[in-house]
C-alpha cells in the first residue's frame, strides 16, 4: 500500500542524515539480555539518548519488527512502520522533509520513532510515564502501553 505523499521538498535533517546503515544486527551490550538490536535502533537510541532496550520493546511491540506495517485504526488514523508512527504526526514531520513514505523505511522509522519517545522522556523525564506517552498522553491508554512495553522487556529477561 503506498501512503499519500505530503508536506514541502525533503530538507536537511540532522537526524535523517545520521541514517547509516551498518550491520544488520549487533550484539546487546554486556549485561542485556541477549535481544538483537539492530544497528538503527543503537544508533538511532545513542542519537537520541534514549535506551535502546526501551526503543527495540517499542518498535517489537508496535510492529513485531515488520517495517512494511501499516494498520489503520478506529479513529481513522493510521501507524505506519516499526514503530507505529501515528498520522497525526505526518504535519510536524513535514516540517522536517519527512513523508509518510519515508517511514516505510526501516531506519527512517526507528529514528523518528527514537526521535518522539526523546521529546516524551525531555518533558516526562527517564520514567515509564515518558514510555507511555510514546503512545498516548491520555493517563489510561499511557499507563497500559507502559505496563505492555515493561512485559515485552520482562519475558525478554531485561526486567524482573
Amino acid at each position: 500500500m503506498r501512503l499519500k505523499m505530503i508536506g514541502k521538498p525533503l530538507r536537511r535533517v540532522s537526524f535523517v542524515f545520521a541514517l547509516l546503515a551498518a550491520a544488520p544486527y549487533a550484539h546487546a551490550q554486556a549485561g542485556y539480555p541477549k535481544v538483537a538490536i539492530s544497528s538503527c535502533v543503537a544508533g538511532a537510541a545513542s542519537f537520541h539518548g534514549v535506551n535502546p532496550l526501551i526503543l527495540n520493546a517499542i518498535i517489537f511491540h508496535e510492529s513485531r519488527n515488520n517495517a512494511q506495517l501499516i494498520l489503520k485504526n478506529r479513529n481513522g488514523s493510521v501507524d505506519v512502520g516499526l514503530g507505529g508512527l501515528n498520522s497525526i504526526h505526518f504535519a510536524e514531520l513535514a516540517r522536517y522533509g519527512i513523508k509518510p513514505d519515508h517511514l516505510l523505511d526501516g531506519c527512517v522509522n526507528t529514528y523518528v520513532a527514537a526521535w518522539l519517545l526523546a521529546k516524551q522522556v525531555k518533558a516526562n523525564g527517564n520514567t515509564w510515564i515518558a514510555v507511555g506517552s510514546y503512545h498516548s498522553k491520555t493517563p489510561e491508554h499511557r499507563d497500559r502501553y507502559a505496563k505492555q512495553i515493561y512485559s515485552v522487556l520482562r519475558s525478554w529477561g531485561a526486567v524482573q
